[in-house]
């Protein structure tokens, strides 16, 4: 019932949280806390279902791992609830009190349950019992349910002591939103950059090897989106080294668990580029996380700022990837706004390597660069509007944070060209205008067309041997021939831009994969619940 799901697009993969795990859930029950609806009591009636839920869930994970199989956390979190409830009638400070040791049990147990050894075990996510039966979305699901107790909780205290409705004020509000970017930047570049390990035909056995490492990586890219949601202004001081604590954990999984990959692919060049950015989006995220916890600016951060134009790529990257996912993990990944941001990003994702290789390049090279921003700050102004938003009130402030970010890097590359800028235009046919060919110019003359394409991490319609043509990889594995680019959200199949240095034409991507012939997969692993109600 509570059980997250897989989603899938051309652009990303992740989980999809349902019911008591997701966010909406979680928010709907903050306001209702905070505006007085729900009263201390009905609160905590809502957490003791919370840890009636992790139990039930830790019960189907016992044999997966020990840390599941202990019951002392579970037990331990009960009992503060209980004490809690025994504080009903007490003074606030005294329920405040109780809720406090609740809050410490319950990053206790998303401490446990984020780090499992399991987590980053290959055989696992090799093992068709695991997969089938979920262990890993049950593991998120505990996750999930943790993060929302902790936010809950948080939401109480600060609703019956009437503390501040921001702990720091503006400053650590801005800080939170940019770490969100440039978190959003670094697991989706990464794992950009992690899947072209599927491009080449190293055998069958490898290739499932490979598809089973990239599940690893994307599960514990997924816990961690899921922890970072506790970076929160509401947040106490007292708990925020415990987030970052967990976050950090998060992190080095997701380095440990890349690292195979990253081999794999170090003679891919536009692989390595996107290594390269994700790496500075990593130490701008590590940055606002330290800044969240006040322990100020690192030398390495301080670096990544004196960059402004890599600086503005992150942020303007991690806002149209953070849009995406709001429709790709809804269902709503048909849409045409998504389409426009997929243009924008497959462009965004050639400028790093651009910049790197151009800086004191050629007039021409410079002004085509220009006007490749260009392109793209005019597709988010005017084919990315407000009203064609699916969910206004949190996109518009993303969207804003893309033109912001790609003005800046506009005037930054200006100025890092400023000999180039500041004589007349040129009579022989050098770019002063934004690019009208809806692919962009900056993806480097002379350099190859991608011929393969990722292929599907949960299954494969065809053999490793006979790689896609298609710039976005097969959209709809195991659906027959269709020419589209929303993929159901299902356990089964997994899609990734594939573009080399290069943006491919999406109307080109969806021809050819609507001519392909489509095979069920040799190594279909969704679990036999989903196929009965998708053919219901």
């Amino acid at each position: 019932m509570h059980t997250p799901r897989i989603f899938t697009t051309p652009a990303m993969s992740g989980y999809a949280y349902k019911g008591i795990s997701s966010a909406e859930y979680k928010d709907s029950l903050c306001r209702a806390v905070t505006s007085g609806l729900m009263s201390y009591d009905e609160c905590l009636k809502v957490l003791r279902e919370f840890a009636l839920e992790l139990r039930n869930t830790f019960s189907e994970l016992r044999d997966v791992d020990a840390v599941f199989a202990a019951a002392d956390k579970i037990d331990s979190i009960d009992s503060c609830i209980t004490d809690a409830e025994g504080a009903s009638s007490a003074e606030p400070t005294v329920q405040a009190t109780a809720l406090y040791k609740l809050t410490h049990r319950l990053y206790d147990a998303l401490q446990d349950c984020t780090t499992a050894p399991c987590n980053k075990e290959v055989p696992c996510f090799m093992d068709v019992s695991f997969i089938r039966r979920s262990a890993h979305l049950q593991i998120a699901k505990a996750c999930g349910i943790l993060v929302n107790s902790i936010v809950i909780v948080h939401c109480l205290i600060k609703t019956i002591t009437m503390r501040s409705a921001s702990v720091m004020g503006g400053s650590d509000a801005d800080s939170v939103f940019h770490a969100g970017l440039a978190l959003s930047a670094y697991v989706n570049v990464q794992f950009s950059a992690l899947s072209r390990c599927l491009n080449y035909s190293p055998g069958p056995e490898e290739t499932k090897r490979r598809k089973a490492i990239l599940r690893v990586v994307r599960h514990n890219i997924e816990l961690c989106n899921k922890v970072a949601e506790l970076v929160d202004p509401e947040i106490p001081y007292c708990f925020r080294d415990r987030t970052a604590c967990c976050l950090n954990s998060m992190l080095d999984a997701v380095g440990s668990t890349s690292a195979e990959c990253e081999e794999m692919v170090s003679n891919n060049d536009s692989a390595k580029s996107r290594l390269a950015l994700a790496k500075k989006a990593r130490t701008g995220f590590l940055h606002h996380l330290k800044t969240y916890k006040s322990l100020g600016l690192s030398i390495a951060f301080a670096s990544f700022r004196r960059d402004k134009y890599v600086e503005a790529l992150v942020y303007a990257i991690g806002s149209l990837f953070s849009m995406h996912r709001g429709y790709a993990s809804t269902g709503n990944a048909g849409r045409i706004v998504v389409g426009k941001i997929n243009h924008c990003l497959q462009m965004l994702l050639t400028f790093y390597k651009c910049k790197v290789r151009r800086v004191g390049a050629s007039e021409y090279m410079a002004r085509e660069l220009y006007a490749d921003m260009c392109s793209v700050h005019e597709d988010v102004e005017k084919r990315i509007t407000p009203d064609l938003l699916l969910n206004p009130q949190v996109e518009i402030k993303l969207r804003d944070a893309a033109l912001h970010n790609l003005s800046v890097m506009m005037n930054t590359w200006k100025e890092m060209n400023a000999g180039y800028f500041d004589v007349p235009e040129q009579s022989d046919g050098s770019p002063s205008q934004p690019s009208t060919s809806g692919l962009g110019s900056a993806a480097g003359a002379g350099e190859p067309q991608a011929t393969s394409s990722l292929r599907a991490i949960e299954g494969t319609s065809s053999s490793p041997s006979q790689p896609s043509t298609s710039g976005l990889g097969s959209t709809a594995e195991g659906l027959g021939d269709q020419p589209t680019f929303y993929i159901p959200p299902q356990d089964h199949s997994y899609a990734q831009p594939s573009t080399s240095e290069e943006a491919s034409s999406a109307l080109q991507e969806a021809q050819v994969a609507s001519h392909r012939s489509q095979t069920p997969s040799d190594d279909e692993l969704e679990p036999p619940s989903n196929k009965r109600s998708r053919s219901a």
